[in-house]
């Protein structure tokens, strides 16, 4: 699904609640069934993370545009959808928007800068660091914060709001599933996905989270150990670790889309470890925009947090530079 920069939707309270209700459908693949929340999309940006974020923007609106000079910002990773997804968000709702990634050099094209890219095309200012580390993007992101007072969009620290949206898409799920698997990057999607099945009275027996690092578990004490009993799924809830790491891009011959940092892993697993059945069911979270021909320049900004740091590193530079010169007189004489 290519990006609709030219008939973008635009917020009214009558396509908001219509759109972010809408339940994704269940399809067949392989023998598994899916639930193709990848098909959920704003102008094109897919998935159920950009109903999280639409949901979480809609529901502290009055503060955005009231509290917070009407704008919105994020840090993300490079590869993370994220940037895109806030993007699109802010501009969905008329709102600024800021992006806070790892600064990198124009002559790189490749799947993981086409985020940068539409960030930038939906109108965020793209604000670029020295720490390619996520610490990075999200410290300067911080200080942003308190430098232009826009509301920060944080996935993984916005979690009661994530899993809820997460856990009305469950309504449609069969009652002959017993087994559901998906992709745990912050875990949220999946925690969602329990908090569901004990809402709707599922017979879910088993979430198999694919972890790509330890958030999960993390999001899972903070998030959903501490929520009731009555409101906890009854089955079992078993992380495993995924095969493959993170930054690594795992491409499947599948006709089903699947996101190579996220979706091909949970799935690489399932067909490994579970046999096909109208019992398993796969929750696809959504997939990323690949299109190279999306990626343009970036008109790179930084925050004054930033600039002071290049100050320091600069000096640091002439200091080592400094040193090395006077080292070398010594070992001549």
């Amino acid at each position: 699904m290519s990006i609709n920069f030219d008939n973008f939707p635009t917020f009214s309270e009558e396509h908001f609640h219509t759109w972010i209700n809408e339940l994704t459908p269940i399809e067949e693949h392989k023998g598994y069934l899916v639930k193709r929340d990848d098909l959920f999309n704003l102008g094109g940006v897919s998935g159920g993370k950009v109903r999280q974020c639409s949901k979480l923007v809609y529901d502290n609106l009055d503060h955005i545009l009231n509290e917070c000079n009407g704008g919105i910002l994020t840090a993300a990773g490079i590869p993370s959808p994220q940037s895109c997804i806030t993007s699109a968000v802010a501009k969905y709702f008329g709102l600024k928007c800021l992006i806070t990634i790892p600064h990198y050099p124009d002559h790189i094209k490749d799947s993981y800068r086409v985020n940068a890219s539409l960030s930038q095309k939906f109108g965020a200012k793209v604000y670029g660091v020295g720490n390619p580390n996520i610490s990075g993007p999200e410290t300067d992101a911080k200080k942003l914060v308190g430098e232009i007072g826009y509301f920060q969009i944080k996935f993984g620290m916005n979690g009661k709001q994530v899993m809820e949206t997460i856990a009305k898409q469950v309504e449609n799920i069969p009652d002959c599933v017993e087994t559901v698997v998906g992709i745990a990057g912050s875990g949220l999607s999946m925690l969602g996905v329990a908090l569901g099945c004990k809402l709707y009275n599922k017979k879910v027996k088993t979430i198999y989270p694919v972890a790509l690092s330890n958030y999960v578990y993390k999001n899972k004490k903070m998030w959903y150990d501490s929520l009731s009993p009555t409101d906890k799924f009854d089955g079992d809830f078993k992380v495993v670790q995924s095969n493959y790491p993170y930054q690594h891009k795992l491409k499947l011959d599948e006709s089903l889309p699947l996101d190579q940092t996220y979706e091909a892993k949970a799935w690489d697993w399932m067909v490994k470890n579970i046999e096909p059945s109208e019992k398993v069911l796969f929750w696809d979270v959504g997939i990323k925009e690949y299109d190279l021909d999306y990626i343009e320049p970036i008109k790179w900004h930084k925050s004054f947090y930033e600039q002071t740091l290049d100050v320091k590193r600069a000096n640091k530079f002439k200091l080592n530079e400094h040193e090395f010169f006077l080292s070398r007189i010594n070992m001549k004489k």
